[in-house]
C-alpha cells in the first residue's frame, strides 16, 4: 500500500514542493467553525483514509481562489468528524501549524481536540528550548528545536491538559513567560515510542518544514511509508558481487593516492608561502618593535631588495654616532642609496619622512671625514614607505600627490627616490612572474622622484619574451 498524506489549507504550489520530495500528498480545506451548525471542509477522501495529516491555520488569498466554493459540512460527515475528534482511527500522525484562530478554542482542526488554544500577545520573538525527556524522540525533538530560528510569528499558544493519556507530551519551545509554542506527543507500546501529534507556530517556510518533518518520520517511523521501505542491508559488503568489491577497492586506492597528493601539495604550498611571505608583508608590515625583526617592515623590505640582488648593508650599528636613523645602504654597482623605511596606517605619509632623509643626506656630505663610503659610488637617497595599510593596494593614493606634489620635484633635484611598498610589490611580482628581469627591476628602483612600475612601458621587452605584462594594480 502507498502512504497517503492530506494537506489541509496548503496551496497547490506548496503541495508540489512536498510531492517533489517524494511524498504522496493531496490537498484539502478546513475552514472556520460556525457554532454547532457549520464546519466547512473539503478533502478528496474521508480523513480516516490518510496516514498523516498536516493542518495550516493560515488560509492565503491564493488558497481562497483555489478551493471549492461549496465545501462539505464536517458535522454531517460522521467518519471524518470522528477522525478529528479522537485517535481511534487514522490519521496516525497529525501535525499542526497554528497561526490565525479558526473559531475553536481547541485544536480540533489539527485533529488534537484535547489541546486548548489561547491568544498570544503580539511580537513574541524570544523562546526557550526544552530538552527531551522520558518517551521523547531525540531526532524529532532536535528537528523541532531547530525551527526556533524559522518562526515567522506566534499568534496562538497551546495548553496541554494535566491528563492526556495515552499520550506523553514533550514541550520543545516556550515563551519567556512559559507559554508553549512548539511541542509533540508520543505513545509507547511494545517497547516502541511513536510520534502522534506535532504542534508548531507559523514558520517562514512551511513547505520546507513539512518535508523535513516527513523525512524525520520516515527514519523514526518507517511503517508509515510502506512503499518507501528501504532494504539498505542489500547494499552492504555482505551482498556485493566480487566485481563490485574490486571497484570499491580501486576507488579507495585512488582516494588514498589523491589524499596523499593533496597533502603533499598543501605542504609544498605552505613552504612556498612561508618562503615568500616577505612579498605579502610588503603591503601590510609595520615597524612594530614587538614582532620579529624579519617580519617588520624594514626586514621584509631588506629581503625584497636582496631578492632583486641589491647589496644591502644594515649600517645602524656602524654609524649610530654619526648618522642616526637610516635603516641601511642599498648598493648596485656605483649606485649607493641611503635608505630609510617607514610605515603608517595613515592615508598619506607625512612630509616629515621626506624631510628626515633629506637632512640625513646633507649630514653625510657635511661629515664625509667621519663616515667612510665605498669608493667610486654616487650617493643618493631612497625613501620606502608603506601607508594606508588597511586599504586594498589598488585603492591607495600615490606617494605625495596633490598639495605635496612639490616634494616629488624636490626629490628629483636632491637625488632621492620615493618608493611605496605597493610599487615595490608590483616589481617583485613582475620578476617572479617572469615579466621583468632583476636587472630591469633594479633600474626601476634606482629612479629618482616618485618611482612607479608601469607595465605598459615594460610591454616591449615582455612581449619579446612571449609573455603578457601583469596588471598595474595588485
Amino acid at each position: 500500500m502507498k502512504h497517503r498524506i492530506i494537506l489541509l489549507n496548503f496551496t497547490r504550489k506548496d503541495a508540489q514542493v512536498i510531492a517533489k520530495a517524494g511524498y504522496n500528498v493531496e490537498c484539502g480545506f478546513i475552514g472556520t467553525a460556525v457554532g454547532s451548525t457549520s464546519f466547512p471542509y473539503l478533502t478528496p477522501h474521508p480523513l480516516y483514509e490518510y496516514d498523516i495529516l498536516f493542518y495550516n491555520s493560515n488560509i492565503s488569498p491564493e488558497l481562497e481562489n483555489e478551493i471549492d466554493k461549496h465545501p462539505h459540512n464536517l458535522l454531517n460527515e460522521t467518519g471524518s468528524y470522528e477522525a478529528l475528534k479522537s485517535f481511534r482511527t487514522p490519521p496516525i500522525v497529525r501535525i499542526s501549524f497554528i497561526g490565525e484562530p479558526r473559531g475553536a478554542n481547541n485544536l480540533i482542526h489539527g485533529g488534537v481536540s484535547c489541546i486548548k488554544l489561547i491568544h498570544a500577545e503580539q511580537n513574541v520573538s524570544s523562546f526557550q528550548t526544552y530538552k527531551g525527556s522520558t518517551f521523547s524522540i531525540n531526532e524529532l525533538h532536535d528537528l523541532l528545536a531547530q525551527f526556533k530560528n524559522q518562526v515567522q510569528s506566534v499568534k496562538q499558544f497551546f495548553v496541554i491538559p494535566e491528563e492526556i493519556y495515552p499520550f506523553h507530551h514533550h514541550a520543545v519551545l516556550v515563551s519567556r513567560s512559559g507559554e508553549q509554542v512548539a511541542g509533540y506527543g508520543t505513545t509507547y507500546s511494545e517497547k516502541n515510542t511513536t510520534p502522534r501529534y506535532i504542534i508548531l507556530p507559523e514558520l517562514k517556510n512551511i513547505p520546507l518544514a513539512v518535508v523535513q518533518i516527513l523525512q524525520c518520520l520516515e527514519n523514526i517511523f518507517p511503517q508509515l511509508f510502506p512503499d518507501k521501505i528501504r532494504r539498505d542491508w542489500l547494499k552492504t559488503d555482505e551482498f556485493l558481487m566480487p566485481e563490485e568489491k574490486t571497484i570499491d577497492t580501486d576507488i579507495q586506492k585512488k582516494i588514498s593516492e589523491t589524499t596523499i597528493f593533496v597533502d603533499a601539495m598543501k605542504k609544498k604550498k605552505e613552504e612556498i608561502a612561508q618562503k615568500n611571505s616577505f612579498v605579502r608583508g610588503l603591503l601590510v608590515a609595520t615597524e612594530d618593535g614587538k614582532i620579529d625583526p624579519e617580519t617588520r617592515l624594514s626586514g621584509v623590505v631588506m629581503t625584497a631588495l636582496e631578492f632583486l640582488e641589491f647589496k644591502v648593508e644594515n649600517i645602524d650599528e656602524k654609524t649610530r654616532s654619526i648618522i642616526k636613523k637610516e635603516d641601511f645602504w642599498v648598493i648596485d654597482g656605483n649606485y649607493l642609496a641611503i635608505t630609510e623605511v617607514s610605515g603608517t596606517v595613515n592615508k598619506n605619509p607625512k612630509v616629515k619622512e621626506f624631510n628626515d632623509i633629506l637632512a640625513r643626506l646633507a649630514t653625510i656630505y657635511k661629515r664625509k671625514g667621519d663616515l667612510v663610503l665605498p669608493e667610486a659610488v654616487s650617493v643618493s637617497g631612497l625613501l620606502i614607505l608603506n601607508y594606508d595599510i588597511d586599504t586594498h593596494p589598488s585603492k591607495r593614493p600615490k606617494l605625495y600627490t596633490g598639495e605635496d606634489e612639490h616634494i616629488v620635484e624636490t626629490a628629483i633635484e636632491q637625488g632621492i627616490g620615493l618608493l611605496s611598498t605597493v610599487e615595490l610589490h608590483k616589481v617583485i611580482m613582475a620578476v617572479i612572474g617572469g615579466f621583468l628581469s632583476k636587472v630591469e627591476a633594479r633600474k626601476i628602483v634606482r629612479r629618482l622622484g616618485r618611482i612607479e612600475y608601469d607595465a605598459i612601458t615594460q610591454q616591449g621587452a615582455q612581449e619579446g619574451r612571449g609573455k603578457k605584462p601583469p596588471r598595474p594594480s595588485t
